[in-house]
């Protein structure tokens, strides 16, 4: 289980025993309970076993021809500071596109253990990752998914490529530090938003493995959290 505690609230991501509780709103339960005076909203999500050294071979055939040009594209994965300042540079450009609140470093901050990767060309930033990682659970929970904005056909056809190759040498990486699960952070076989086509389209080649998880939230931050989301749009 993660803990995380913040200015108004404690949170648990992962927690197979959540109670109830009026300061703490638990994140990614893995079972479904009944607590009054707490809202429980379920969370749909996709996860990558990365047990097999091979787990690229589950993935799809066009997934796995894009990890193999990937190659040949002289890449570089940065995993240092450095990588974590422009990641989030690179998130906050694609939260203002798409009107969303984004991350900071001040919501890592606050987390037990957190591994960052960048993914360079030239010294230009194509994708980058952050993951949160429970490990009493040996689970990464992608956190942070950032990618450059294409201007061009080529463009977009390189960054999707580096993003599979990104993905699958974080699994590796990973893996060899005690990570058994890769959570994607959310996935609906039938999405109704289509701004998030593409991402759950890369989601989706890793053939994972589709799993419920389950929010809960004190009802009196439930009904300020959904008043605020109202003011925001």
């Amino acid at each position: 289980m993660i803990s995380q505690k913040k200015r108004m609230m404690h949170y648990t991501y992962f927690n197979r025993a959540p109670s109830r509780a009026m300061s703490t709103t638990h994140l990614f339960a893995l079972h479904k309970h009944s607590f009054s005076l707490m809202v429980c909203t379920p969370f749909p999500t996709i996860t990558v076993d990365i047990i097999s050294p091979d787990f690229v071979g589950g993935w799809s055939a066009s997934c796995r021809t894009k990890i193999n040009k990937a190659n040949l594209d002289d890449l570089k994965v940065d995993r240092s500071k450095k990588g974590l300042e422009d990641v989030m540079n690179l998130f906050q450009l694609t939260a203002r596109r798409k009107g969303l609140r984004g991350s900071s470093s001040e919501d890592l901050a606050t987390f037990p253990k957190v591994e960052i990767s960048a993914l360079y060309k030239d010294g230009e930033i194509l994708c980058g990752h952050i993951w949160v990682i429970d490990e009493e659970e040996r689970r990464a929970l992608l956190y942070v998914n950032a990618s450059k904005h294409s201007r061009m056909k080529e463009d977009a056809s390189l960054i999707g490529r580096a993003h599979y190759f990104l993905l699958w040498q974080d699994g590796l990486f990973l893996h060899q530090n005690g990570v058994d699960k890769l959570d994607l952070m959310g996935y609906r076989e039938a999405n109704p938003d289509p701004q998030l086509k593409g991402v759950y389209q890369w989601k989706a080649a890793t053939h994972g493995t589709s799993e419920v998880l389950y929010h809960y939230y004190p009802i009196w931050f439930y009904v300020l959290r959904k008043f605020r989301n109202m003011l925001t749009r």
